[in-house]
């Protein structure tokens, strides 16, 4: 509850001017095993998150197409509930939060430019330090197809493994409308959705697969290293409008994958990430409960 505070206190004063969301998720106890199938204990896990963005400036040309600036402000926590030596393994808490500036500008009448530029704290919350913040950025290219499908190719910007590096990045965002509304959107991870509404009031949503994560910098031995963890879902949700600003939801699922990673802070760290080692973990498929509030104004 203290935590759910302080996203309040973060988002209420300022939602006005803006959207966002406060959700709760959780995913309960599974196996903690390695790639060999041996068994670590088990856990599992909370998520208290918050997101806000507020619109800096907005406006439209002769075409229609948008010029804008916007902040936003993102808030994750994790508690961790682990046993044994899934213990030992796991961070007990992990503070995920980050300010991000982003701009979005048309080039030609199919060509537009998405950029973002921001930084924030990855760390537990008690072991908080200069090198827990870490930046972020983006530059994407984006081509519209038809009105309601664009596709895109950029770079993204890191210093998650100690030096700066630029990777590759891809853009994907369809949405059909009608009766049914699909949306596969791979702008920040993947999301693969459809929904419709049952009432004026009550809209229902089933989330195919979308993949999130957190990570944590952190101090092993002397040297600096990454934990990461990255978590696959799918899920019914179905949605209470209780105004055109405002809903509430619940979510039902399972979490399919939540791995766990913890990397040297290098470049032999980044490549080391993708291979198999002594290094990978993994919790078993848990069972995934949601609630939370969107608001728009």
């Amino acid at each position: 509850m203290k935590y759910l505070k302080i996203l309040l206190l973060l988002v209420l004063p300022i939602a006005s001017y803006g959207q966002g969301y406060i959700s709760t998720d959780y995913l309960s106890s599974s196996n903690f095993k390695d790639d060999n199938g041996n068994k670590y204990g088990s856990g599992s896990l909370m998520i208290l998150s918050g997101r806000y963005t507020l619109p800096l400036s907005t406006k439209k040309n002769h075409a229609g197409q948008i010029t804008a600036w916007a902040a936003t402000l993102n808030c994750r926590y994790g508690i961790f509930d682990n046993e044994a030596g899934a213990k030992e393994l796991n961070p007990d808490k992990i503070l995920n939060g980050s300010i991000n500036i982003s701009h979005i500008r048309p080039i030609t009448e199919k060509w537009s430019v998405l950029a973002s530029l921001g930084c924030g704290i990855y760390a537990a919350p008690n072991d908080v330090t200069l090198k827990s913040i870490l930046a972020n950025g983006a530059v994407v290219f984006v081509y519209k197809l038809r009105d309601n499908l664009s596709i895109g190719v950029g770079a993204g910007l890191t210093n998650s493994y100690g030096i700066p590096m630029i990777l590759p990045m891809g853009y994907l965002n369809w949405q059909s409308s009608g009766k049914y509304e699909i949306k596969v959107d791979m702008s920040s991870g993947l999301n693969v959705s459809a929904s419709t509404w049952l009432t004026k009031k009550i809209k229902l949503e089933f989330t195919a697969i979308e993949i999130d994560g957190m990570s944590s910098v952190m101090d092993i031995n002397g040297k600096s290293k990454i934990y990461s963890t990255m978590m696959m879902k799918s899920y019914a949700s179905p949605s209470f409008h209780i105004s055109k600003q405002a809903s509430v939801y619940l979510g039902i699922g399972g979490n399919w994958l939540r791995s766990t990673k913890i990397s040297d802070r290098s470049l032999k760290g980044f490549f080391d990430s993708f291979k198999d080692d002594e290094n990978k973990y993994q919790f078993g498929v848990s069972l995934r409960l949601m609630a939370g509030i969107r608001f728009r104004f």
